[in-house]
């Protein structure tokens, strides 16, 4: 019973700290992090240490419930002015990705100079709705 109900008092902890940094951060534009902590009875290091604490639990929550999802999407059909720089669904050695992006979530993609429009538009929808 006991760990029952200090496992209830620290989400409740969790909730009010949460309260307090979205305070914190919606602080009137010039104010620093410092004066709004004074202004709040709070120090600054406790404020740091309690920020750690809630996005550390907040990322811990992410991982309890991620899980790998495909999604598949279509090949590009190439055009014929278009120079090859695949060669089936292999790039070719030596190409580099253009761009590499990351969502939260850990889905990623490299995106090469060659991608078409059409492409990237099935990525885009695919970050969209991964979950």
């Amino acid at each position: 019973m006991a760990t029952q109900t200090s496992l209830v008092a620290q989400q409740v902890r969790i909730r009010q700290w949460a309260e307090q940094i979205r305070n914190c951060q919606n602080r009137p534009k010039g104010m620093d992090v410092e004066t709004w902590c004074v202004q709040n009875n709070l120090t600054k290091v406790n404020y740091y240490y309690r920020l750690r604490r809630v996005r550390q639990i907040c990322l811990d929550q992410m991982q309890d419930t991620e899980t790998t999802a495909f999604v598949e999407l279509p090949a590009p059909v190439p055009k014929k002015t278009d120079t090859p720089k695949e060669s089936g669904t292999c790039i070719s050695a030596g190409t580099l990705p253009m761009i590499r992006i990351k969502n939260t979530r850990g889905l990623s993609a490299e995106i090469f100079s060659g991608t078409s429009p059409e492409m990237l538009c099935h990525l885009i929808k695919a970050f969209t709705h991964a979950e």
